[in-house]
């Protein structure tokens, strides 16, 4: 074990669990646009803004790395730091608060495809956290949260009924630019390294049930982004169609 710092998850959990019930009393008590929200849409409303906060940190981290850490282009297959190790604990920390949240409002935003998303990352953040294996992969894939900022701009803008409005229009564009290359066009490196660790010499020190792991979470999570481009492709085509009319 390369790392042995899991229990940061804990303290990522309740600050998440404080930053979600604080924002949604602050938001009710001070915001009056957002008071007149219907209240599920105020549950909504608030657990983006959390999600939001977790995708930037992470965002963040990942880009860092990936454009200062020599040695994680020198270790593609096996490798940490401790800046990746709190990034895939805060992720962690945020997936455990927000799965227990849906759970708590099952109602408003339970969603299985977000529990199979949930239950991939989950597995993917405690392989690289633990034991450092493809860890090029870990993180070019974190790199993935950059598009939630702007998925989500999109459903706030909704929300205040901003939809005929230029900044969502920018919005939308930006959105479908950032998803496509940060999830879609991000697979060409990420399967192009995974088949090139093959010829590595660690890969053999590598126990097979965190190869199956890694192709088991991979594979899901590559569907479920191309289906996710796929709805957000109809939508940017629905929108200039419509404007064109």
């Amino acid at each position: 074990m390369i790392y042995d710092q899991n229990y940061q998850i804990i303290p990522f959990f309740f600050l998440f669990t404080i930053i979600f019930s604080s924002s949604l009393r602050l938001f009710q008590k001070y915001w009056k646009e957002f008071r007149n929200l219907d209240p599920h849409v105020q549950i909504q409303f608030v657990s983006r803004v959390v999600s939001c906060i977790n995708a930037l940190v992470i965002t963040l981290a990942a880009a860092y790395v990936l454009l200062t850490d020599d040695k994680l282009y020198a270790n593609k297959l096996v490798y940490t730091s401790p800046i990746l190790t709190i990034a895939y604990n805060l992720v962690f920390g945020y997936l455990l608060y927000d799965f227990l949240c849906m759970l708590w409002y099952r109602n408003i935003l339970f969603d299985w495809q977000f529990v199979l998303h949930h239950l991939v990352s989950c597995i993917a953040c405690f392989i690289s956290t633990n034991y450092g294996y493809f860890a090029f992969i870990a993180a070019i894939r974190s790199l993935s949260e950059a598009s939630t900022l702007f998925v989500n701009m999109r459903w706030f803008l909704l929300s205040f009924n901003k939809k005929n409005t230029q900044i969502y229009s920018i919005n939308g564009l930006v959105a479908f630019i950032t998803f496509g290359l940060v999830r879609i066009v991000a697979l060409i490196p990420i399967w192009r390294s995974f088949f090139q660790f093959f010829s590595y010499p660690q890969w053999n020190s590598i126990h097979f049930t965190y190869k199956l792991l890694c192709i088991g979470t991979s594979v899901p999570l590559d569907m479920l982004n191309i289906y996710w481009f796929y709805r957000i492709c109809s939508i940017v085509s629905k929108t200039y169609k419509l404007k064109t009319v």
